[in-house]
């Protein structure tokens, strides 16, 4: 595992950077005490090394996200939105709504759409570690693998975020199987 050292200078978001310009798909983890923080680490990173971001939102609503990137000068032009928060609000060319963080078909179908008519380069799925809140670790496994071979087959690199605190867990065990590179931000 590639730990980030925290300092003031910037050495982690360089990490971040290196990490998504040399692997295909990436696994961060972030702390939970620090999480919002350190998002924008890696969402500035992804913003600055791709053209075109499908941001896969379970945690926070893309309004709210694009609002924060904003205020903290991340490029949010280059962002597009599978909003799985949100709920009953007209899709966009920008963003498409997912009744819930749960409904993994169709957030796998949504994500593959937009990915397509997005033309993504990158696609930042925040996060694994809420997707455990609603299934078992078998099912959120099987999704992960399949949205993996997706973001392979549509050249689509690959940004999957989960919390340090569940580096334990089956998931992140499993997941050490499919991704390139596995990055703690400390």
């Amino acid at each position: 595992m590639l730990k980030a050292q925290s300092t003031k200078d910037g050495i982690e978001k360089g990490d971040a950077e290196k990490a998504i310009k040399e692997n295909e798909i990436i696994l961060f983890l972030l702390p939970n005490q620090s999480y919002s923080d350190k998002i924008k680490v890696v969402a500035g990173a992804a913003a600055k090394t791709g053209q075109r971001i499908c941001y896969v939102a379970a945690n926070k609503p893309s309004e709210v996200l694009s609002k924060d990137f904003d205020k903290n000068k991340i490029d949010i032009a280059k962002f597009y939105f599978v909003d799985c928060v949100t709920k009953s609000l007209k899709n966009s060319e920008k963003v498409v709504y997912v009744s819930s963080p749960k409904a993994l078909t169709e957030i796998n179908i949504a994500l593959k759409k937009m990915i397509e008519s997005s033309k993504a380069d990158m696609t930042l799925f925040d996060s694994l570690s809420t997707l455990l809140i609603y299934e078992d670790s078998h099912v959120v496994i099987r999704f992960v693998h399949s949205i993996i071979s997706a973001f392979r087959t549509m050249k689509s690199k690959g940004i999957l975020i989960s919390l340090k605190e569940e580096t334990q867990s089956e998931l992140i065990k499993d997941l050490n199987m499919f991704v390139d590179k596995v990055v703690e931000l400390g």
